[in-house]
């Protein structure tokens, strides 16, 4: 492979102003192989920060002397301690400030990744995403036509860092300077992994309105409709004069809800297929150029807040461009002071259903100061996430992780072939419809939040589905709506053909009333298919409906504990706003046992995973092996430190298998139990042990 020199990118990059406003052509597949060794579990830390950043930023607890800090992070001595703590992969500092000003950071990087390579270890590389006005704008003047700006032309900055600019990332220079930057990576560092660092869009009225962006959102709206379309659309068909959402006057633009106004309903659209097809560039460029590279960035995961309209984030759209993303939401798991069990299981299962892996953070919780925490964030990781224990912590404090959480990091290690390679075996899919989610940020957001943290506490096997996924939900026994309002006519047809052919279906709320632009139908799309009417002003009462071969299920709300002003039937939505639903409002729903009943009812059949007597303080899930030769059950306590007593569970083993063996592991026991069991047909019977923190029941089966 050709080795890019410092000097030949800085002259790659001089000649980026050439570029100008030059379109794209067409959109980018997402189809790719990833490398062999991605799935064989991922224990990482990161030293991202150069040291440029870290004397430009400053900071209330900067230490004397940073320097030698940071060459301890890049040593030899650093890289085989983390090597024997079961560390194999550093992402280091890469670009963050612009090449020329990050020279010597970038020598040090190359120097580290030559280490990693020596000892077995991968190296990831971190690129940044914001442009600095000391740096960057100085040693490439062109970039100043990639700043985001907001109507009046001021710049977009990064919070209270006035140095730092946010990008128009699909500005087309911004995207070849992006591609140039990862092949310097690629080249230059021979790295294994890019990480793209915090990516997502900024919240109203920090949105940008330049003339780029404008001439982007009007040529979406020329390939998403026909002249014809948009008269129907917006009562005609001229858009030249149309430009994004203008927020003057608006004191607090993320309150709009629901959002009506088709122009503003099109621009959230707009901004997530617009974030989507950049990082699918860059990640196609990737991909084309060393397939055995993976490609990451960080937007975050969901937790209760409407992302597309607050960030131009659909996750369905965006991260499937590549293998892994990144949320460094603050749901360290446990069970707070008011008993609300908090995780980061939605982001987890929502990676998952992707076919992604997540990033977090698994190290102490900055919330934790007895440091008892780490053990439950890296379980919750070996259960939900797909191939990797997360970052494990700074690279010169792993040496300082207790016994217990280097225990983990080792049953990690030792018994991956129960983590990698495995898929979520799942009852239920809930859906995240987009424009339910998008264009009103109370209701739907609190129903699907609700019912997540219902499916969540009473070990319920679920995954997410998506719009696209609707012709193909025939794995699932049932599918639950929770207040999902904005069904297109093709979407309600396809939910319908599933509960005619056999389906179960779950609805609540206003779940059908309108269509895909959030216009009134009047009554439900699914009137049919629930077997109940909509009347103005009112939600009917619940109910349970034959369908063809299917059954479907409606209840008229999924009930908060909370009392929360302005909602229910015939009120006007509270001041909640976007960012309404966090964990604070995480607890099982008033009307559970009804959403319960009503779910049997649907499936008609005993679910998956059915424990006997095990608190809501604990959590499951339950995965198979690819070949379905192994089902994997993941049993976790978040109520820490009480232990759970032993308690009976019930798992499915699929059609026509034979149970051969039952092992139950922990980090710390000493080794596997072997456990008696009880099989009637599909199913067998057994106990889990007593319950600390993890356990993992291993179920070997014989065809």
């Amino acid at each position: 492979m050709r080795t890019l020199s410092i000097a030949l990118l800085l002259s790659a990059t001089a000649a980026l102003g050439q570029i100008g406003n030059a379109t794209w052509a067409a959109a980018v597949s997402r189809h790719f192989t990833e490398p062999a060794w991605w799935d064989q579990g991922v224990v990482f830390v990161g030293n991202w920060e150069p040291l440029i950043f870290r004397l430009r930023h400053g900071g209330a607890n900067m230490p004397v002397d940073m320097v030698d800090s940071y060459n301890r992070e890049h040593s030899e001595d650093t890289v085989l301690t983390l090597k024997r703590a079961g560390v194999n992969m550093i992402i280091t500092n890469f670009y963050k400030m612009g090449i020329a000003a990050e020279r010597e950071d970038i020598e040090a990087a190359r120097r580290l990744a030559v280490l990693c390579h020596k000892h077995g270890m991968k190296i990831g590389t971190y690129i940044g995403r914001t442009m600095f006005a000391e740096t960057l704008l100085r040693d490439l003047p062109e970039a100043k036509a990639w700043i985001r700006r907001d109507e009046h032309g001021d710049p977009i900055r990064y919070a209270a860092q006035t140095y730092r600019y946010r990008p128009d990332f699909n500005h087309p220079g911004y995207v070849e300077y992006m591609k140039k930057i990862s092949r310097m990576a690629i080249e230059y560092i021979h790295t294994d992994l890019i990480h793209f660092d915090n990516h997502a869009l900024i919240a109203p009225p920090w949105t940008g309105a330049t003339p780029e962006i404008n001439r982007r959102f009007r040529e979406f709206l020329h390939r998403k409709y026909t002249p014809a379309q948009l008269k129907q659309r917006l009562g005609f068909s001229d858009i030249s004069a149309v430009t994004v959402p203008s927020w003057q006057g608006i004191s607090h633009p993320s309150e709009i809800s629901p959002i009506t106004d088709p122009v503003m309903q099109e621009w959230i659209d707009f901004r997530c297929q617009d974030f989507a097809e950049y990082y699918g560039k860059v990640a196609d460029y990737i991909h084309k150029l060393d397939p055995n590279v993976v490609v990451e960035l960080n937007p975050h995961g969901i937790y209760g807040t409407n992302r597309a309209f607050l960030n131009g984030v659909d996750h369905a759209r965006l991260v499937p461009h590549g293998s892994v993303f990144w949320s460094e939401e603050p749901n360290e798991a446990q069970v707070d002071g008011q008993g609300n069990l908090i995780s980061k299981i939605r982001s987890m299962k929502l990676a998952r259903s992707l076919n992604q892996t997540l990033f977090s953070y698994t190290g102490t919780a900055r919330s934790d100061p007895e440091k008892r925490s780490h053990r439950l964030l890296m379980a919750e990781s070996m259960a939900f996430n797909r191939n990797s224990l997360g970052d494990v912590g700074d690279p010169l404090e792993v040496t300082g992780l207790d016994q217990d959480a280097l225990t983990y990091i080792r049953f990690y290690h030792r018994h991956n072939a129960h983590f990698s390679s495995t898929r979520v075996v799942a009852d239920v899919a809930l859906l995240r419809s987009f424009p339910s989610l998008a264009y009103n940020s109370v209701e739907p957001q609190l129903e699907t939040t609700l019912a997540e943290q219902l499916l969540i506490q009473y070990k319920i096997p679920f995954e997410y589905v998506f719009d696209q996924d609707l012709p193909n939900l025939s794995r699932y026994r049932a599918v639950i709506l929770a207040d999902q309002e904005s069904l297109s006519d093709k979407a309600a047809e396809q939910l319908s053909n599933y509960v005619n052919h056999g389906g179960g279906l779950l609805a609540t709320g206003r779940t059908s009333l309108y269509n895909d632009w959030r216009r009134n139908r009047g009554d439900f799309a699914l009137a049919a298919t629930l077997g109940v009417h909509y009347l103005p002003g009112k939600l009917p009462a619940a109910s349970r409906h034959e369908f063809g071969r299917g059954r479907a299920a409606y209840i008229p709300a999924i009930e908060s504990v909370d009392h929360i002003p302005g909602l229910g039937p015939g009120k006007a939505p509270g001041p909640a706003g976007a960012g309404a639903f966090g964990n604070r409002y995480w607890k099982t729903p008033r009307n559970s046992e009804e959403l319960l009943r009503a779910l049997r009812w649907v499936i008609r059949e005993p679910f998956s995973v059915e424990f006997e007597n095990a608190p809501l303080t604990t959590v499951m899930e339950l995965t198979e092996k690819t070949g379905g030769r192994e089902r994997i059950l993941h049993w976790l306590n978040y109520k820490l430190p009480t232990a759970v007593e032993p308690t009976y569970v019930t798992v499915s083993t699929g059609e026509n298998t034979k149970v051969a063996s039952i092992e139950v592991l922990s980090p710390g026991r000493p080794a596997a139990a072997t456990i008696p069991f009880e099989q009637n047909r599909n199913r067998v019977r057994f106990q889990m042990p007593a319950l600390e923190v993890y356990n993992m029941a291993v179920i070997r089966l014989a065809r």
